[in-house]
């Protein structure tokens, strides 16, 4: 059995590939190398933190604040890198913001207030884009465990 962290990826990760998918379905969950060199764009998304606040009755749940981030790459293919991550930025705000419970996983899917997005350019062996949007979702566990 997973965490509920986990299960928490897994269900945006599911809905970012609802048809039809983002980035062409290129979707990993905490990946270290986001993109090949023949791929144009893709999404990571992976865990940041996970902070809790425990009941006020003994046994009662446990609530989570999760921290997600969620990665928009993309190429130089003809137009500039950062405005293909740009545009699959937004595809990614809207899609979450058609399940923003995660189909029933968590409480809560917002965009992390204050330092929600952040922007990156770099040469490597093409020009690449890199937009990083934080989402806290808010979920529960049973008593003070992880599911």
């Amino acid at each position: 059995m997973n965490s509920a962290q986990f299960t928490i990826v897994t269900a945006i990760v599911d809905q970012l590939q609802v048809e039809p998918a983002l980035s062409g379905g290129r979707i990993f969950r905490s990946r270290a190398r986001p993109l090949a060199v023949d791929q144009p764009s893709g999404l990571v998304v992976r865990i940041e933190r996970s902070t809790s606040t425990l009941a006020q009755v003994i046994g009662g749940p446990t609530t989570w604040a999760t921290l997600i981030n969620v990665e928009c790459y993309a190429r130089a293919t003809g137009a500039e890198p950062d405005a293909v991550a740009d545009a699959l930025l937004v595809d990614v705000f809207d899609r979450l913001a058609l399940a923003p419970t995660l189909n029933g996983a968590a409480m809560s899917l917002e965009p992390l207030p204050g330092d929600t997005l952040s922007w990156e350019v770099d040469e490597l062996d093409s020009k690449i884009a890199c937009i990083t949007a934080k989402f806290v979702v808010m979920h529960q566990t049973k008593g003070r465990t992880l599911t």
